[in-house]
């Protein structure tokens, strides 16, 4: 083999050489693009996942706050018409007293408005 033969086949090397890692770098930039795209993707629909589970939690927690505070109300009523003092029901219901004095309040209120409407519908 002559110099120029030898110069034209490493040149031709070269260039598939040269050829080659550009068509690497372009595979593996749209692999990468696509990835991207898909993560994207992905972030959305943990994010519209986190939000409805977030919603169906809130509902979750207001349907079950509601009879658990109605029947919080009951026991504390309960437990103050069968004459236990309001630091007793504060120990054995561990809600704060604060909270039961308001419960007890809101309910002899409701008594005092119905005996009212009572008085009122007989005259």
């Amino acid at each position: 083999m002559t110099t120029e033969q030898l110069q034209f086949l490493f040149a031709l090397f070269s260039f598939v050489g040269v050829v080659g890692i550009l068509f690497y770098i372009i595979i593996e930039k749209e692999k990468r693009d696509k990835m991207d795209l898909r993560i994207r993707i992905l972030e959305k629909e943990l994010i519209s996942l986190k939000d409805s589970f977030s919603e169906e939690k809130e509902d979750k927690t207001i349907n079950n706050e509601a009879p658990k505070a109605e029947d919080m109300k009951d026991k504390i009523v309960a437990l103050y018409e069968e004459g236990a003092d309001i630091m007793l029901i504060e120990d054995a219901l561990n809600i704060p007293k604060a909270k039961i004095e308001m419960v007890l309040k809101f309910h002899t209120l409701n008594k005092s408005d119905n005996w009212r409407e009572s008085v009122d519908n007989n005259l």
